[in-house]
């Protein structure tokens, strides 16, 4: 589709219209994708303008900000008239995390690992939400499992929610995961099928960036950005990254990485241009320039 700067001003309105998109949920893309390198702390007032593009009032972000807030997200500090938000300590975890799963890759080999979660018969529900994102799926009642060791970032998980009795966590070794993986309670539990079919929404949506013109509007270019990391956030935190062995042949997946990659750098610039002109401030440092990059197999060796 050619693209000039009306029909994403109309694409940015009208995707702020759908049923699945709440000011809260953009919200945080925001904060993660935008605040989070400007270092964590931000005005109402900019975040006002911010979610503007995208049909958001005053009204609807200083809810929002006060559920972020409820949820420990984020602190709110009053400086006179206005408003300040700077993120938690477990805001700043769970963004981290997020960084982590949502621009970047990491190898797939895999030597058969899982980290175990044993929550209880009648686990806390924001335990299994939290752990969900993590990509850890049910493969039996009370049991949850992620197919990789990563037990260090799991008790950190945990331990941030202060769930009292703290569910024990383990590595295991299945002699064959076929059966793991066909689990209709492990494909759904995963996320796989969300993933899936997030990700196939995500191409047929974001097809068209492939025409961007050179210089688009640096506003636009902010919504725009903001627009492609929700979208892929929703796929992304729902993909429980398994290794080649545990996924469908041709994934999707890979192909949505490889449509964002390029649709992002192509409007990145521009978009900090637009929110240095409304914030006053350019990123702290310069991991944001590494996005989309496959990472490193071991965490230590991130740029």
């Amino acid at each position: 589709m050619p693209v000039t700067t009306a029909s994403v001003t109309d694409l940015a309105r009208s995707w702020g219209d759908r049923n699945d998109i709440s000011a809260r949920s953009v919200l945080v893309t925001i904060l993660g994708d935008t605040v989070v390198p400007l270092g964590g702390t931000v005005w109402l007032s900019d975040l006002i303008a911010m979610a503007e593009p995208f049909g958001f009032n005053e009204r609807l972000v200083r809810t929002s900000m006060f559920r972020l807030v409820s949820e420990r997200w984020v602190e709110n500090e009053r400086m006179g008239r206005r408003s300040r938000y700077s993120l938690t300590p477990f805001g700043r975890n769970e963004f981290a995390v997020a960084e982590s799963r949502i621009y970047h890759r990491r190898p797939t080999a895999w030597d058969g690992t899982w980290t175990l979660a044993f929550v209880g018969n009648e686990p806390e529900a924001e335990l299994t939400r939290h752990l969900g994102w993590h990509g850890f799926a049910e493969i039996a009642k009370g049991v949850l499992a992620l197919p990789r060791a990563d037990v260090t970032g799991t008790r950190q998980v945990v331990d941030g929610l202060e769930v009292e009795p703290a569910p024990m966590i383990a590595t295991a070794h299945f002699t064959d995961a076929g059966p793991v993986a066909d689990l209709d309670s492990f494909r759904t539990g995963s996320g796989l099928d969300r993933a899936e079919a997030a990700y196939r929404d995500f191409v047929d949506r974001y097809g068209w960036t492939g025409e961007l013109p050179d210089a688009l509007d640096r506003l636009d270019s902010f919504a725009l950005r903001t627009m492609l990391v929700h979208d892929l956030r929703r796929a992304r935190l729902n993909d429980p990254e398994l290794p080649n062995e545990l996924l469908p042949t041709d994934w999707v997946g890979t192909r949505a990485m490889a449509l964002a990659g390029p649709a992002y750098a192509a409007v990145d610039d521009a978009a900090w241009q637009w929110v240095e002109s409304v914030t006053g401030l350019r990123p702290t440092t310069t991991h944001h320039r590494h996005r989309f990059r496959v990472l490193p197999t071991h965490p230590e060796d991130q740029p």
